[in-house]
């Protein structure tokens, strides 16, 4: 049998590949009924080409499991036989998926496409992917064959402890192979000695140990990363240069800021505030006018409320303190809290429009109330 192994991979990877064309050309078909249809999509062309390599990857296995199954048979005629089961199980794959290929195909024909997937008929699209997951189920037995036909010629050596033999887990097995192939890679304590070099340092050997596969692996990707980053920024220039990127911060953090100090205009009280501009004090003009006349006057000469524009204060006549009156009121003496009327700016700029008015003399103002206030003179 083992004379004509040859010949049977051959037919075995022809009947996928006479499949995997079969199914190629149903789109053809399929695309002369539909005229809406793209004459090119590349979804298609991605999976026969997998499906091209999957035979390829099947073919290879198929080799590797005649050649561990010849070996096999040497070491246990038991295994002949998991080795014919095997066979056949292959060959009725290959079949099954070869018929079921087919029959697939016929039904393609006699039906409109109507559904696409990616740009693929329905038809063609569930041809191949079952294809690729016979091909793959096909690639997982081959790979299961090997393993059982590998462990036969190779067992797994018995570990004793105190001279019983003890099985390990397959779990703790398959654990320490991760452990020794992609992680530390690491010779055992008991092999060191073998790795030692010939360099002493007061005692202190070199040990020519491997790296770590992990931080080998992730060196290599920041290799390639790096070639990403190169053809990403220097080639294609898809992306911002340092420069660039300044700019961009700079101008996002320009807005950070103008939208703070926006906000900050609301945040006033009696030990911030500070006399307005001219646009602020006219518009604290336009709010005296609106709401203090009833008490102080037209002209805060005084009414109900005491004369704004003599030198005479009952509170205080800094900015901050004419703010506060404003703010908190007196209501014992008939001056009402304007904060839920007003905001901190309309408030600072009403302040600073009263704090304009001294001087003003305006006809019958009313005689002066509290205590004389002068302005103190900073000093440099």
């Amino acid at each position: 049998m083992f004379r004509y192994k040859n010949t049977i991979l051959a037919a075995g990877a022809l009947m996928i590949a006479i499949a995997g064309f079969a199914q190629g050309t149903v789109p053809a078909k399929a695309i002369a009924v539909t005229p809406s249809a793209t004459p090119t999509n590349y979804l298609e062309i991605l999976m026969v080409v997998i499906a091209g390599l999957l035979v390829l990857v099947v073919w290879v296995l198929s080799n590797v499991l005649f050649m561990i199954a010849k070996k096999a048979v040497e070491v246990s005629k038991a295994n002949k036989k998991v080795m014919m089961i095997g066979f056949i199980v292959m060959g009725s794959l290959f079949s099954n998926a070869a018929s079921a290929q087919t029959a697939v195909a016929d039904t393609t024909t006699k039906a409109p496409v109507l559904n696409y997937y990616g740009g693929l008929s329905a038809n063609t699209f569930w041809t191949l992917s079952t294809v690729l997951a016979l091909e793959l189920f096909i690639v997982f037995l081959l790979v299961l064959f090997i393993k059982g036909l590998w462990k036969t010629i190779h067992p797994v050596e018995a570990i004793m402890v105190q001279g019983k033999q003890v099985r390990q887990l397959w779990v703790v097995r398959t654990w320490n192979t991760l452990d020794r192939k992609f992680f530390t890679k690491a010779v055992p304590l008991e092999k060191e000695a073998d790795m030692l070099l010939d360099h002493d340092y007061d005692g202190i050997k070199e040990l020519d140990n491997a790296l770590p596969p992990w931080w080998k692996y992730g060196f290599y990707i920041t290799i390639f990363v790096a070639v990403l980053y190169l053809f990403e920024y220097e080639i294609w220039h898809n992306g911002p240069n340092p420069t660039e990127e300044y700019n961009i911060e700079m101008t996002t953090a320009k807005q950070n800021v103008d939208t703070y100090l926006a906000s900050m205009k609301n945040n006033i009280d009696e030990k911030s505030v500070k006399m307005s501009d001219a646009a602020g004090i006219t518009a604290g003009q336009v709010t005296f006018s609106k709401t203090c006349v009833p008490c102080h006057g037209t002209k805060a000469e005084g009414s109900v409320g005491p004369n704004l524009t003599d030198e005479y204060w009952l509170h205080g006549g800094t900015v901050a303190d004419i703010f506060k009156t404003i703010k908190y009121g007196y209501p014992d003496k008939g001056m009402q809290s304007w904060q839920s009327t007003y905001s901190p700016v309309q408030m600072q700029e009403l302040a600073s429009y009263i704090k304009t008015l001294k001087g003003t003399n305006p006809p019958n103002a009313k005689a002066p109330q509290g205590d004389l206030f002068k302005e103190e003179v900073a000093k440099n």
